[in-house]
């Protein structure tokens, strides 16, 4: 997966300007309103899997979703019916769709950046989500949702999906000129699906993208996204897995079928890869002076002067865009939090109406370790630090012996609560983040960040979200002249008082209620491609674009002063 401010460079392709041009406004073609077409097909697809014979003929599948989302069910708290209300179920359904599918679905993964958790913001994704759970709930006639309703509603969203991958192929047949009724040799099946795949990642609609642009899309991809032949490679596993044993010289539209779907089940673990590479360098960086457990966090001027010094080109977002993205901490020098930037919206790809492809949260496999343990939605301070002890992550060994510090942070948490924590609050996030600060985003106040795509933060005039050569320089000197940092306490970061509960009620001051709203988990809900819209809006300060790591390496830089990416 490309690095979004790692993309943009400095390249003198003519060819690849142009192709921007159209690639641009085949992105700007795709459906960016709930319209009255997609609710219908939502609400026939409703009416499919929810219908006389829908469950019948899905009861196993049902089972195996039921089985996944258990455990997160019990964690969670119940309403007098013993169902879990809104908030919850997005909560349960985003961890099931990350866990079995490594998606973000839309408006599910946006839970803690609306006020107080009661109602989701007005852009698309969670206008499809909330349409969908309406939908539902009114289908069923119930207030919250149980174990079994849950299924439904997952394998509801994984129909329209399908659905959605279906239309996407169809329309590539139709860029290739093909009608899909056609048998295809090995050579044809390849080129298909390299051409599906270009069309995901790019988020292009090939409704509008005519035959004789699909040379230019090809010959342009290494250059727009030098992962590119990594993804070709990974396709030809795939496929030789699906297909490989058949002996057979001609394949159907059918084959290509179960190829897609075997990539989709696979792609976003794979893409994870680059994710984990780009938190190894940034650990490399890492500050020492503060945490026992490690800071997870850069000094700005370590990061700029990693770009500056070092070729990470991706490490040049500008100070407002990392502050806006919650990936700035303040407290002190400033330093970029390592967790919080990786899974900010620059590392996401979102081809579809209902999900995206982001770096896979680490923190939510500990969380899901720890709903399996407690299966309820409280626990002692006393258990957890028993638990925590002995559950490494990826970059924290266990068994290990907690600092008095988090013991203590525990322990003042469930003084709130009449002696128990809540497990799906601020405050407990925030332990978890000081406990795995590499792992576990620092949860933000509601409404403190706005993480945003680049194409977003353009749009809304708030200037590019690159710093400029001259503006790294400065933060690099100016930390040189302050000399080496101060030692730090026990502590990564501040350790701030102010609670959220994100799921659920549990006994605590209307003060403290009154001190925040939703979780805000820095979720990214943006668009490696949105590069591509936004291109020509930086013609003026580059000469072309390139996207993904390694972008100077593989497009040949042409160094200007005035701009590092």
């Amino acid at each position: 997966m490309c690095r979004l401010l790692g993309s943009l460079v400095l390249a003198a392709s003519a060819e690849l300007l142009a192709a921007t041009s159209f690639l641009s406004r085949a992105q700007e073609a795709n459906v960016k309103e709930l319209t009255p077409e997609l609710e219908a097909s939502i609400l026939q697809e409703i009416e499919n899997v929810l219908g006389s014979n829908g469950r019948d003929m899905t009861e196993s599948r049902l089972a195996r979703i039921e089985d996944m989302l258990r455990t997160t069910f019990l964690a969670l708290p119940k309403n007098e019916q013993g169902r879990i209300q809104h908030v919850a179920v997005r909560y349960a359904l985003h961890s099931y769709f990350v866990q079995r599918h490594a998606w973000y679905v839309r408006g599910l993964s946006s839970l803690g950046e609306e006020n107080n958790g009661l109602s989701p913001t007005s852009i698309l994704q969670d206008k499809v989500e909330e349409f969908v759970q309406g939908a539902f709930e009114r289908r069923l006639g119930s207030q919250g949702l149980d174990l079994k309703d849950m299924a439904v509603l997952a394998a509801t969203y994984e129909n329209l999906v399908r659905k959605e991958t279906m239309q996407r192929l169809d329309a590539t047949f139709g860029v290739m000129s093909m009608t899909g009724d056609e048998s295809m040799v090995v050579a044809e099946v390849d080129a298909l699906i390299d051409a599906y795949m270009m069309g995901y990642i790019l988020n292009l609609n090939y409704t509008v993208v005519k035959p004789a642009q699909l040379p230019t899309i090809k010959n342009s991809m290494l250059q727009i996204y030098p992962s590119w032949p990594g993804t070709q490679e990974f396709l030809r596993g795939v496929q030789t897995r699906v297909v490989g044993s058949m002996h057979r010289s001609y394949f159907t539209r059918t084959d290509v079928v179960d190829i897609l779907e075997a990539v989709f089940d696979q792609y976003g673990r794979w893409q994870d890869k680059e994710c984990r590479q780009l938190k190894s360098q940034l650990s490399r960086l890492e500050d020492k002076s503060m945490g026992v457990n490690g800071s997870g966090r850069v000094r700005l001027a370590d990061f700029y002067g990693s770009a500056l010094k070092d070729g990470n080109w991706q490490f040049s977002e500008s100070l407002a865009y990392l502050q806006q993205n919650g990936a700035l901490d303040t407290h002190g020098a400033e330093r970029v939090i390592i967790a919080n930037y990786v899974n900010s919206p620059s590392n996401c790809l979102a081809s579809s109406k209902f999900y995206s492809v982001c770096c896979i949260n680490e923190c939510e496999e500990l969380m899901d370790h720890i709903e399996h343990r407690f299966a309820a939605p409280t626990a002692t301070p006393e258990a957890i630090t028993d638990f925590i002890t002995k559950l490494p992550s990826s970059s924290v060994a266990a068994p290990r012996a907690l600092p008095q510090v988090l013991v203590q942070r525990l322990e003042q948490i469930a003084t709130r609560y009449d002696g128990r924590v809540p497990l799906h609050g601020r405050l407990f996030a925030q332990w978890l983040h000081h406990a795995y600060p590499r792992e576990c985003p620092y949860p933000h106040l509601s409404g403190t960040t706005k993480p945003q795509t680049v194409d977003d933060y353009m749009r809304q005039g708030l200037g590019v979200p690159v710093a400029t050569r001259a503006e790294m320089a400065v933060v690099v000197e100016a930390a040189q002249s302050k000399g080496s940092a101060e030692a730090g306490g026990d502590e990564c970061t501040e350790w701030s008082h102010h609670e959220e509960l994100y799921v659920g009620n549990h006994r605590i001051s209307s003060r403290e209620v009154a001190q925040g709203g939703a979780w805000q988990r820095v979720r990214p809900v943006a668009y490696l491609a949105a590069v591509l819209a936004t291109a020509f809006a930086l013609a003026q300060r580059t000469t072309g674009l390139c996207i993904g790591p390694g972008a100077k390496k593989t497009c040949g830089l042409v160094e200007r002063k005035d701009l590092y990416v």
